[in-house]
């Protein structure tokens, strides 16, 4: 019975090691990369479907697991340089610096761990090990938790944790999504329309005469969204579809390549500290058309500037957790309500000085309403949902 169970064992350990074995790559989707300060987590940093193309020297390694406990890393004479590797000036692709150079080294694979072995032994990024973010590794070794899913067990997700104070128990984690190759790649995520409304009053001097610009992170270049203000109010807006696994972005005055021009939000509570001080409205993903209300410079959210609540303005109850009523002087037309990162969460139309609102639907907190008269003015105010 001792060799049945013996041989079982044995059987279902060559099954998950066999799972493992084949030619890999980093599949060529927005989330290839990505860390957070849990396993599932991207909110610090996603790799967006740009990165596709602007770190194909990346994409295009390839893994290959040997079933003698072997494996090949190979580069084809370039991958992914950052500053931290010794004869490294600048991020980008370059020609693969020792010892993180590629080659063959050793592995193990069981219960859901990858180990690997060797001087420069590494998958995903090669700085990430288990101690830290230094390409260091103690003992030249790295372990790795994996799992795999798909129809043939095709996606291979790779998970990493390694010290740092800003995660969850003190650590953080990387993600790696590896294919194989071979394997037709998943479809990619879903798409949603993002609406760019960016007021420009707080910009000192003028706005610059190439426009202003939706830029960086999961949008694209600096130049990748030009926004439009063809009435002249100061506030450009435009539209586009993005990922809705979401990103950082930023608002760029001018079109400058060496982001000079784009705003300066660093300390305020929508800037990303670890990516560029951009901007976090969209970390985290979202799952319908979004609309932004933003200002140029600040994560104030343009309307808290402009009237508060006024005599000819009336929100009642507030607090409340389920109707409100809005009276004013003047007929209303149109009622927006806007989130505290901008987004546009309601819109009525009356046609009449007074109205209720249904807010039963809302998350707590504080909103921003902005009323549209008969007479042609605007007014603004917060309530609160409680």
């Amino acid at each position: 019975m001792k060799k049945i169970y013996t041989l079982l064992l044995l059987s279902i350990s060559i099954s998950f090691s066999a799972q493992i074995e084949g030619s890999w790559s980093l599949t060529p989707n927005a989330g290839a990369l990505a860390v957070g300060p849990d396993s599932a987590s991207s909110a610090w940093w996603s790799s967006d479907a740009g990165a596709v193309t602007t770190r194909d020297c990346l994409f295009d390694d390839s893994i290959v697991f040997n079933s003698n406990g072997t494996y090949d890393h190979y580069m084809d004479g370039s991958t992914w340089l950052e500053t931290w590797q010794a004869g490294s000036p600048a991020e980008g692709c370059g020609v693969p610096i020792a010892p993180h150079d590629g080659g063959s080294n050793t592995y193990t694979f069981a219960n859901g761990i990858l180990t690997v072995s060797g001087v420069g032994a590494h998958v995903g990024l090669a700085k990430v090990h288990n101690g830290g973010e230094d390409g260091a590794p103690v003992n030249d070794q790295i372990a790795y938790h994996v799992t795999f899913s798909g129809s043939s067990s095709e996606i291979m997700t790779i998970d990493i944790s390694f010290p740092n104070a800003g995660g969850t128990n003190g650590l953080g984690w990387w993600r790696y999504i590896y294919l194989k190759n071979g394997a037709a790649p998943p479809p990619p995520p879903p798409a949603h329309t993002v609406t760019f409304n960016v007021h420009t009053d707080l910009i000192a001097g003028n706005v610059s005469s190439d426009g202003i610009y939706i830029g960086g992170g999961f949008v694209g270049g600096n130049d990748a969204l030009l926004l439009d203000d063809s009435d002249g109010d100061g506030i450009w807006s435009g539209s586009t579809s993005l990922d809705a696994a979401g990103g950082h972005f930023t608002i760029l005055n001018g079109n400058c390549s060496d982001w000079s021009c784009k705003e300066d939000i660093s300390g305020q509570p929508c800037a990303d500290p670890g990516n560029y001080n951009d901007r976090n409205n969209l970390l985290g993903g979202f799952s319908q058309d979004t609309t932004l209300n933003l200002q140029f410079g600040s994560c104030t959210t343009p309307a808290t500037g402009i009237d508060e609540l006024t005599s000819s303005f009336s929100i009642f109850p507030n607090p409340s957790n389920s109707i409100i009523t809005i009276q004013a002087a003047n007929s209303i037309n149109t009622v927006n309500i806007y989130n505290m990162i901008g987004n546009l969460v309601m819109v009525k139309n009356i046609a009449n000085n007074q109205s209720t609102l249904n807010i039963e639907n809302l998350t707590n907190g504080v909103y921003l309403m902005e009323l549209y008269l008969s007479n042609g003015s605007k007014l603004n105010s917060k309530f609160i949902k409680k």
